[in-house]
């Protein structure tokens, strides 16, 4: 029976490290679409980066930020900073499934413990920015 070399099994682990980062990176998880959008009737703007970043602004300020991850069409949202940051205990968190029609983004309510964040999502549709 063939003995594995240390090189050999090095290699296998940094191959099962690199795979299992690709398979849950945001930017292949189910084709989310990342990208800025402005919501209908309202001044805000949402931007979902390629590394995992969030942001809410209204007009130039910035409200709250903080990182995503999306597996199949679900949303996670984890608030870390800005004066509307959902930051109490069990509260920085929350789930949301996502569709994406003809350019708009809409959220609806998965699980999430912050119900100003979740009005504030669900109640508004995001129009894509070009």
């Amino acid at each position: 029976m063939p003995r594995l070399t240390p090189a050999r099994s090095d290699l296998g682990v940094c191959a099962l490290a690199i795979c299992s980062t690709l398979a849950f990176s945001p930017a292949f998880a189910a084709d989310f679409p990342t990208g800025t959008y402005a919501a209908k009737k309202a001044p805000y703007t949402l931007s979902f980066d390629e590394k995992g970043q969030f942001h809410v602004n209204k007009g130039d300020t910035l409200e709250v930020a903080g990182s995503y991850s999306a597996k199949a069409s679900e949303l996670e949202l984890t608030d870390s900073s800005g004066p509307w940051a959902c930051t109490k205990a069990g509260e920085q968190t929350g789930t949301y499934a996502w569709k994406y029609e003809n350019a708009v983004l809409t959220f609806s309510k998965v699980a999430d413990k912050c119900e100003d964040r979740a009005r504030s999502l669900i109640k508004l549709a995001w129009k894509a920015q070009k």
